[in-house]
């Protein structure tokens, strides 16, 4: 018979060696992204890379790129602009990314400027 202090330490290494590897908050770079991501939700963090911010010509569609600075993704998005979106602000998207390397997202949380403007002092 296995003692309990044995089943417990099996039980915690199947978990530790289980979990080796694995991004515990789910968040990905750009430069994280692989073939194997491909058709699967994914959320992704980066910097909005400037001037590539566009709008279509109806309004309902935007696009643009973000980057880590090791990669850049393209990143479509149908759903009303945020309004506070500026180059080279930090950016959250999550949808499912498409052969072509791009992100068709469903969500895009886009951090407030003022958090990272410096403050004039009188």
């Amino acid at each position: 018979m296995i003692s309990k202090p044995t089943i417990v330490t099996i039980m915690i290494l199947s978990i530790v060696i289980g979990l080796y590897g694995v991004d515990l908050d789910g968040t990905l770079t750009p430069s994280e992204l692989t073939q194997d991501h491909i058709g699967k939700t994914v959320t992704v963090y980066g910097n909005l890379v400037p001037d590539t911010l566009t709008l279509t010509e109806s309004g309902a569609i935007i696009t643009f790129s973000i980057s880590d600075y090791a990669a850049d993704v393209g990143v479509t998005y149908a759903q009303h602009q945020p309004v506070n979106l500026q180059d080279n602000m930090p950016v959250t998207v999550t949808g499912v990314m498409l052969p072509d390397r791009t992100i068709d997202a469903h969500r895009v949380l886009s951090q407030c400027p003022s958090k990272y403007e410096t403050e004039t002092l009188k």
